[in-house]
């Protein structure tokens, strides 16, 4: 035999003539390392028997034990009492354990196994190691809380897991504090960051008007560039909804979605279908485009299930689809859009079914700068004019100066149109417009900051025009001779810029009565705290016309937002206040209130928490709108992001 197996030889026999001595490291084979307090080899079987303290380490795996037989030509290895296994990744625990060293197999008693880098926890009375990746068990539990009584945990039979991908099992019971709460007939959950079909977990609501619910997803992982996920909702007073959503991504930035929905309402005795899809494709060489549908049957749809606000008061339901091809320095582009009024059944919103276009970037062209757009639209709807509209406009640029900056831009548009259910069937409409705004630069250093003050002076211009029917904003142009004069100011320190403020006024010579336009007044606060507002003030009527602000302030471990939209000619008056707390780490608080002036009414109140521990977490949130309360609450294990 090999001189260091020879003396290790001689060492265990100065051990038996000492055995009080502890003993010393002992090497068996090149890659294997042995201590413990006593140690016996027997030559004949070529096998080692410590006892006290015995830790065996071999190729990044350490155990130890309180007794321990090893056998260093077939790898076997008995270890009793308080064991311990240990991988880089993986630590084990059990009262006996039957391995094999060299291929890392074998049986495991009364066993805890820890997967470190997620913080899984799988016990059982017998577990097999069947490989390095590979357990088996006749009855386990899995949960990734801490503690001899984990918060909760999935104990079931016929344990199947494979670390880094996935954990199976059948009759399987859900436990909290080891009380069971819930029985599954199989489960399979994903042990990765990476999508794995299986269940979702569910989420439970209750609404006045829907009842009691609850939804139950499904999420199927197709492939690595696609997937979908699939949902029932149970309404004790509505009926069953079903849901589906398919996405997909592709190579070359093509990605896409499509959902789908359907509910029988049986309080209303009538279906409710939901679809939205979306397609995009953008290519910066070739050809491109988008494609986004939304449609319900229902208008009233959202009113009745949708539970975020600001989807439940849109006006219009748009769908939009482009097709562009670039050029040049420009591009070909074939548009159509679609609107649903949600709101009015009289005068029905037109459709732009489709527009043609070409678009012609700025180019330069010595000192000046040229552009242009041509289009093509086809107006349609079922009541009222409509026709078809061909839109020309042409544009020049020019600017010179230094100190002072002139810039100047020279358009002239013409519009053509055919019209049908009209009067006239023919129109035609000449625009030219002309702006020029001249502006300066001053600067003021203080010691903690700088002062950047923008002073210019404008000019617009458009001609007079034939009236023509209201298709879009293309006609929004009238007759303008409009001066204004603005002051920009902007705050800048060490940090970067912290304000920007800036007062503008207008006069219309045209508007002979009233040439005054309202004075306007924008402000933008960065720190110490964030502010968006903006007003406008009739200075001919004397009062506010408009008045829009947005306040974020964040004191301590609070979050403090106030809103407010104030419109004199909409009739809009409505205000937004918000709030953030997290007074422990482990929980946040929220809550929102939208008040509606003009009516004189709160729109809704809304008020959240969540609750997040190591392994489990909880959200909860409440709405109250004018005929109903809906609380929402969904669970969070940490780790289980499916179950089968």
């Amino acid at each position: 035999m090999r001189a260091r197996l020879i003396t290790c030889q001689i060492f265990l026999i100065f051990l038996a003539l000492y055995s009080l001595i502890p003993a010393s490291p002992c090497l068996a084979g090149e890659e294997t390392v042995i201590t413990s307090d006593t140690l016996e080899y027997s030559n004949k079987t070529s096998t080692y028997v410590a006892t006290g303290n015995v830790k065996v380490q071999r190729d990044g795996v350490t155990i130890n034990a309180d007794e321990m037989i090893y056998n260093e030509q077939t790898g076997d290895v008995t270890a009793i009492g308080s064991v311990k296994y240990t991988e880089p990744s993986v630590s084990i625990q059990a009262s006996r354990a039957e391995l094999n060293i060299n291929t890392k197999t074998g049986q495991l008693y009364d066993a805890e196994i820890l997967f470190a880098e997620d913080n899984y926890h799988i016990s059982g009375r017998i577990i097999e190691k069947r490989g390095d990746t590979y357990y088996v068990s006749p009855e386990a539990s899995f949960t990734t809380c801490d503690g001899p009584v984990p918060a909760w945990c999935f104990k079931g039979k016929d344990i199947n897991l494979i670390v880094g991908k996935e954990i199976k099992a059948r009759d399987v019971s859900f436990r909290i504090k080891d009380v069971p709460v819930l029985h599954i007939p199989y489960m399979k959950a994903p042990l990765l960051s990476e999508r794995q079909t299986g269940f979702l977990i569910p989420s439970l609501k209750y609404s006045n008007t829907r009842g009691a619910s609850v939804r139950v997803p499904f999420f199927w992982a197709i492939s690595h560039d696609r997937d979908a996920s699939f949902l029932l909702d149970f309404y004790s007073k509505r009926g069953i909804g079903q849901g589906m959503e398919y996405r997909y991504i592709k190579p070359e930035d093509i990605t896409g979605t499509v959902w789908l929905y359907h509910i029988r309402d049986t309080s209303l005795k009538k279906d409710f279908f939901e679809m939205k899809a979306s397609h995009e494709q953008r290519n910066s060489s070739g050809l491109g485009g988008y494609l986004n549908i939304n449609y319900v049957n229902e208008k009233d749809f959202f009113r009745e299930f949708e539970l975020e606000l600001e989807t439940r008061s849109n006006r219009f339901l748009e769908s939009t689809g482009e097709i562009s091809l670039p050029l040049t320095n420009s591009r070909l582009y074939l548009l159509a859009q679609h609107r649903v009024d949600l709101k009015k059944e009289i005068n029905p919103p037109l459709q732009k079914l489709p527009e043609a276009g070409f678009v012609v970037h700025p180019t330069s062209l010595g000192d000046f700068w040229v552009s242009a757009t041509a289009a093509f639209s086809n107006f349609w709807r079922d009541e009222g004019v409509f026709g078809q509209r061909l839109d020309i406009h042409p544009q020049i640029l020019y600017m010179f100066g230094k100190d002072v900056v002139v810039t100047q831009n020279l358009g002239v548009r013409g519009s053509a149109y055919s019209l049908h259910r009209s009067e006239d069937d023919f129109l035609h409409r000449e625009n030219l417009d002309y702006t020029a705004v001249a502006n300066t630069r001053l600067f003021k250093k203080y010691a903690s900051f700088t002062h950047i003050l923008e002073p210019s002076i404008s000019y617009h211009f458009i001609s007079d025009s034939d009236e023509a029917p209201l298709f879009d904003s293309t006609e929004l142009l009238h007759k303008t001779s409009e001066i204004e004069l603005s002051l920009f100011n902007r705050f800048i320190d060490e940090r970067g810029e912290f304000m920007v403020m800036k007062v503008s006024q207008a006069y219309d010579t045209y508007l002979h009565g009233r040439p005054f336009l309202p004075l306007k007044l924008q402000v933008g606060i960065k720190r110490p705290l964030s502010l968006r507002f903006d007003a406008s003030y009739d200075v001919h009527k004397g009062e506010l016309a408009s008045i829009n602000s947005d306040l974020f302030v964040k004191v301590s471990r609070a979050r403090l937002s106030v809103g407010q939209r104030y419109n004199r000619s909409d009739d809009i008056s409505t205000f937004v206040a918000g709030v953030g707390v997290n007074p422990f780490k482990t929980v946040s608080l929220g809550g929102r209130v939208w008040y509606d002036a003009e009516e004189r009414e709160v729109r809704e109140i809304a008020v959240n928490m969540r609750y997040d521990q190591k392994c489990w977490g909880i959200y909860m949130e409440f709405y109250k709108r004018p005929g109903d309360f809906t609380g929402v609450v969904m669970f969070d294990l940490k780790g289980i992001t499916g179950v089968l």
